[in-house]
């Protein structure tokens, strides 16, 4: 079934630099990592269903397996603090298999958890422990949400602390955003967005993010996204892909498109690098259309890349 972490997302912090997971149970940053993603996006829903963040714990040890320290990666606990649901993440480009299930099976073996889940932020497998028989769950249970799964209602503050967005944004950029952002990320098919790791950086923005992918043609396809410098600032980035290569990124300086500045782009391509006012090509800062952008935005490729 459709993962309870469906269009939810991890909190970031930057610490020297360097842009970082942000663990809400044990209060500290953390590497990103594909599976620490995914497991703090668990756990957001879980704050998001009500459940109490003082009833939740991570990487719990529960003894060992031949001389190998077993951890789970998520146990929540009743208001009584008996094991509630035991949670086996794994990264979103693995799947769900039988030794995964196994894996849950042994540890649930130490945990004694009445509810089962293994999850790749993709696909929610569940399952329920009665009388000493697992059963599989054709939905969540219904202490979480028996109505389905909730949209997150974010507000500025919300995206930048995930990294959509930058906290020295001016008001009427903030505006633009909040009316810009759950378009991309809220209501676009589920399957179209993936988290994008890059080993190069653009000065201080981190491209390593979430991205919208759209295809263009069979060869072309457009990963677009809006982040956070490690200083605050908003940027907004499209990466050309004609068969399998990066071919362009174009790094549109929203700060400075809200004040007005004309040189508030940059393209970055083999051929080297040319600073351009993105306004002559996209409706922008007029629309908040996100399918609008997708369809404008490859006229720059088209423009300086042909």
């Amino acid at each position: 079934m459709k993962s309870i972490a469906t269009f939810i997302y991890p909190r970031v912090v930057w610490r020297e630099g360097r842009k970082m997971l942000w663990n809400p149970i044990h209060r500290q940053p953390m590497k990103n990592r594909p599976e620490e993603r995914v497991r703090l996006r668990i756990i957001e829903y879980l704050l998001l269903a009500g459940w109490s963040i003082h009833r939740i714990s991570t990487e719990e040890k529960i003894g060992k397996l031949a001389d190998t320290g077993m951890r789970t990666d998520i146990i929540c606990y009743s208001q009584e603090f008996e094991p509630r649901i035991l949670v086996e993440c794994k990264a979103e480009h693995i799947p769900i298999t039988r030794k995964t299930a196994e894996q849950v099976a042994r540890y649930n073996q130490q945990v004694g958890s009445p509810y089962l889940l293994m999850s790749n932020g993709i696909a929610d497998f569940w399952y329920v422990v009665r009388d000493g028989q697992v059963e599989v769950l054709d939905k969540q249970p219904d202490f979480l949400y028996s109505d389905g799964i909730p949209l997150p209602d974010y507000g500025f503050k919300d995206w930048d602390r995930r990294g959509f967005a930058g906290a020295e944004a001016s008001p009427a950029l903030r505006k633009w955003l909040v009316r810009l952002l759950p378009g991309l990320w809220h209501e676009q098919a589920p399957s179209n967005i993936r988290f994008l790791t890059f080993s190069q950086q653009l000065i201080d923005l981190d491209l390593s993010h979430y991205y919208l992918i759209k295809p263009i043609n069979k060869q072309r396809r457009l990963a677009l996204t809006t982040l956070t410098t490690a200083y605050g600032g908003s940027r907004m980035v499209a990466i050309l892909n004609e068969n399998n290569n990066n071919r362009g990124v174009i790094e549109i300086n929203l700060d400075l498109l809200f004040e007005g500045a004309h040189k508030n782009s940059t393209i970055y391509s083999e051929a080297g690098t040319c600073t351009i006012d993105v306004r002559d090509f996209v409706d922008l800062p007029d629309t908040t259309d996100a399918e609008l952008l997708t369809e404008q935005i490859p006229r720059v490729f088209l423009e300086y890349l042909e």
